[in-house]
């Protein structure tokens, strides 16, 4: 029981884990120590994809699955509970390419705010008030 129980804990941390990989930059815009959380998801993502090797988080969860009597699914996170829900089945190639594209749109905006902020910062910090 408690093997299922941890198996679906990682299902659901999974899950964030990705969602996190989609939107974290975009968070960071209004948390900005985010950024470096995100920055280490988004370069094991590149790397997951680039080198193609199965995700450690998969391969836990399976291993809860065996351990709670359960038979795990086939391929990885992305193929068994994505592909085919989420979006059209076959389309993982180009969901990969919108969430890379979701991490440079969100860290452009990252940097375009950054800058404005610290440009503002200035401008107020060298204002000399008259007595």
């Amino acid at each position: 029981m408690i093997y299922r129980l941890l198996a679906d804990l990682m299902m659901v941390l999974h899950g964030a884990f990705l969602l996190f990989f989609a939107i974290g930059g975009f968070l960071a815009w209004r948390w900005p120590k985010l950024i470096w959380v995100h920055l280490a998801i988004g370069i094991y993502n590149i790397v997951n994809v680039t080198l193609d090797f199965a995700c450690p988080l998969t391969g836990v969860e399976k291993h809860f699955r065996r351990e709670g009597g359960e038979v795990p699914y086939e391929g990885g996170y992305i193929a068994h509970y994505l592909d085919g829900r989420v979006w059209p089945e076959g389309a993982t190639p180009i969901a990969e390419k919108v969430g890379f594209a979701l991490l440079i749109i969100s860290y452009v905006g990252f940097f375009v705010l950054r800058s404005r902020r610290k440009r503002r910062a200035t401008r107020e910090g060298s204002v000399v008030t008259r007595t």
